[in-house]
């Protein structure tokens, strides 16, 4: 009985176009180095998350508590491109990003213990590590607001005296790249409330807490003819 010959493999076969795609942070999955064409100087966004924050924290104020569902609005302007200046533009290093700046407007709702809501405005300035061809990109970021708050009138409490109040803060977070111009965001935050002693009370409040929600990047608004 005659036996069959193994089949050949072809170059083509061979193709590494033909490979799987690899399931990590660098893999293209068919939409090239997406991240480093939206993350590009000019380019505007539109953010929104939601998330809570709980206090105390354990750095700070020791009491009392109080724990607040926040929802965000960010519009923000990336000021460069990844390789536009720095020790950081490298394609290799592992800093290569650009800054960002964020104007928002915040609002959240007290559920324990004193006051019912906040309302105000924040300036951030923030940082995205972007990578080539990375589909997740890491940042960090912090600023300064100011909101209104009923908390004052809850005379039980020595936390925050006025009803507006300063917001100092820090978080970081990641991204991750659904489309060419849509990414989930998820984010971990430190918010501090206090009145910067505008006020007799002015213990303050030190919050820790966490975010998720998304971020729509528009077309280069300020791009003609295919430059800046």
């Amino acid at each position: 009985m005659e036996q069959s010959s193994p089949s050949s493999i072809s170059k083509a076969d061979l193709n590494p176009t033909n490979a799987p795609a690899r399931l990590s942070p660098m893999a293209d999955t068919g939409t090239g180095d997406a991240v480093s064409k939206i993350f590009v100087e000019d380019r505007i966004t539109l953010e929104f998350m939601a998330g809570a924050m709980f206090s105390p924290c354990g750095l700070g104020p020791t009491a009392p508590v109080y724990n607040y569902e926040q929802n965000n609005i960010r519009l923000g302007w990336m000021l460069d491109s990844p390789n536009s200046w720095g020790p950081c533009a490298d394609l290799d290093s592992p800093l290569r990003g650009n800054f960002e700046a964020i104007f928002e407007t915040t609002g959240s709702y007290v559920w324990h213990s004193f006051g019912t809501y906040m309302v105000g405005i924040t300036g951030l300035v923030r940082y995205n590590f972007v990578q080539p061809n990375w589909i997740v990109v890491p940042y960090v970021q912090g600023g300064a607001g100011i909101i209104y708050t009923n908390a004052r009138n809850w005379s039980n409490q020595e936390a925050i005296g006025g009803n507006w109040e300063f917001t100092p803060q820090f978080s970081g977070g990641l991204k991750f790249l659904i489309t060419d111009n849509f990414t989930f965001n998820i984010e971990g935050a430190f918010q501090h409330i206090s009145n910067a002693c505008t006020s007799a009370r002015n213990e303050g409040v030190n919050a820790y807490g966490g975010f998720a929600g998304f971020t729509y990047y528009f077309d280069d608004l300020w791009l003609q003819n295919g430059n800046h």
